[in-house]
């Protein structure tokens, strides 16, 4: 629990025997999260009854994919704000406390791979893969008229539920282009978001998404026609979960006369106006 809100992580897993034990109890270990929930997604090792001893919640998920995973991993969590985070050992536990602090502020806290003092040795983020993301992201901020972003690929996210409920029809991505589209979706309804950067640790073995060079160019035309498609689409502007005193403190939102009728209204953000 972590002022009032209710915290929930989950974690999307395919074959992640040999980490998704430290995984669910180095999250289970910090006070502020109340669950730690696991997709597995048709794994064929014993990620399911590892996650399980750990004291996991183990939810099944037979549509193959990053994407279809990562969205039954969301709406599957029963906190307020939600974290999903891959079970592979290259995120940090404690990194959660950098989010929390901008509950009250955000809708979405998207987390950034690419800060060169947070990438740790050994860590899968050679200079295609950083540059390449920090490219696309940036194509994504300035087509959608996002916050800043620097990567599009970091699975270190936390959204709030109230957030995750008004999209879910919107997440329809199964592959590994989930991301990008999630914080797309996100921007273009007009939640208000902000970029973290956490720390990349190394990891043993090949990443299932991008460990290889083609793996990586594909996978990033993929995010790139996608981003460039969604710049035509029309997105009906969402409730944002930020109060309307916070949205008046900073300037976003105008208060109400005293004497004012009660009026049924949306509040909208600066990045509202991306719906052009």
């Amino acid at each position: 629990m972590y002022e009032g809100f209710k915290v929930s992580v989950v974690m999307p897993a395919y074959n992640e025997e040999e980490f998704i034990g430290s995984a669910v109890s180095g999250f289970k270990e910090i006070d502020a999260v109340d669950e730690v929930v696991v997709v597995d997604n048709n794994s064929k090792d014993r990620t399911a009854e590892i996650a399980e001893a750990e004291g996991a919640v183990v939810v099944t998920e037979s549509k193959q994919g990053y994407g279809h995973a990562s969205k039954t991993a969301l709406m599957s969590a029963t906190g307020d704000l939600v974290f999903i985070v891959e079970p592979d050992g290259t995120f940090r536990p404690r990194d959660i406390f950098k989010f929390l602090p901008y509950a009250n502020e955000f809708d979405a806290v998207i987390g950034t791979r690419t800060a060169k003092s947070c990438i740790w040795a050994g860590a899968n983020m050679g200079w295609f893969l950083r540059y390449g993301n920090v490219a696309v992201a940036k194509l994504l901020e300035y087509l959608h008229n996002g916050p800043c972003f620097t990567d599009v690929g970091c699975t270190f996210k936390m959204i709030k539920r109230k957030a995750l409920d008004q999209v879910e029809d919107q997440l329809t991505v199964g592959g590994s282009h989930f991301s990008p589209q999630l914080m797309t979706v996100l921007v273009r309804s007009g939640f208000r978001c902000i970029e973290i950067p956490v720390h990349y640790r190394g990891r043993l073995g090949e990443s299932k998404i991008t460990g290889t060079f083609w793996k990586a160019w594909k996978l990033g035309w993929k995010m790139i026609f996608m981003i460039i498609g969604y710049r035509f689409r029309r997105f009906e502007i969402k409730q944002t979960t930020v109060s309307e005193d916070v949205l008046v403190e900073i300037g976003e939102h105008h208060p109400k006369p005293a004497d004012a009728e009660p009026q049924d209204e949306t509040l909208s953000t600066p990045q509202a106006s991306a719906n052009g």
